[in-house]
């Protein structure tokens, strides 16, 4: 790319994108090496200069040498899995020396720090570790409401049914629920039996009620037949307890 200012140009000339580049800087306890890429633009100082291409501006191997200066002792103080605040670090000692590499240009000098592939995948896999445990946390907590929220439900239904014939029967069902035939089949076993007593029941009381009415007929009828005759003066014949027929009329 041709750097486009030309000799006694007065205008400002336009900001010359550096390509980046990346070295290794070592991490806290040498185990690892932080990537860093330096991103660099020059600014025209005011200077005249000659047209130059991107790639042979001068300062730039200047630049790039004292920025590994300052940033090789910074990310040492650095875990390798602490590439972030690496990276914060090495870019506010870099902002504080840029009136330093002013010459010919004004240098601006941005820093990316990555950790290199092997942490990255470390990092994944303890990622998702920490997520399955939260999960199967979770997943726990949700057993343990749903459980509470049924053993809630069954004492509701106890208290409900409490003496009813009907409660075993459902314990035995929600136990096993492969005692479903032979549950069914008691149960109509028992409402037969049950339609048998009640009607055995209303057969003896329809008998008592028939037994009751006919003898109040029988008694009605001979106490007003009684009476009838002896109103005509007719003769009645006693009988061995007449006190009982007349009070119960």
């Amino acid at each position: 790319m041709l750097y486009r200012a030309q000799q006694n140009e007065p205008e400002a000339v336009p900001p010359i994108e550096i390509p980046p580049f990346t070295f290794a800087s070592p991490a806290k306890d040498d185990a690892y090496d932080f990537s860093v890429t330096l991103h660099r633009t020059a600014i025209s100082a005011g200077k005249r200069v000659r047209v130059v291409f991107n790639d042979e501006i001068p300062e730039a191997d200047m630049v790039v040498q004292r920025a590994c200066q300052e940033i090789r002792p910074i990310t040492r103080q650095f875990e390798i899995t602490k590439a972030g605040d690496a990276e914060l670090a090495v870019n506010q000692q870099l902002a504080s020396i840029s009136s330093a590499l002013t010459g010919v240009y004004r240098w601006m000098v941005r820093a990316e720090v990555n950790v290199p592939d092997e942490v990255r995948q470390l990092n994944r896999d303890a990622y998702r570790k920490q997520h399955d445990i939260k999960s199967d946390a979770a997943a726990s907590l949700l057993h343990i409401e749903s459980t509470d929220k049924v053993r809630l439900k069954w004492q509701e239904f106890l208290s409900a049914v409490e003496g009813s014939a009907r409660v075993v029967h459902a314990i035995r069902l929600a136990a096993d629920q492969t005692q479903l035939p032979q549950i069914i089949k008691e149960l109509v076993e028992e409402r037969e039996q049950g339609a048998q007593e009640l009607l055995s029941t209303v057969d003896r009381i329809m008998q008592s009620y028939q037994a009751v009415d006919m003898l109040h007929f029988v008694v009605s009828n001979e106490t007003v037949l009684r009476r009838t005759l002896e109103l005509l003066g007719l003769p009645v014949p006693p009988l061995e307890d007449e006190a009982v027929l007349v009070g119960e009329v």
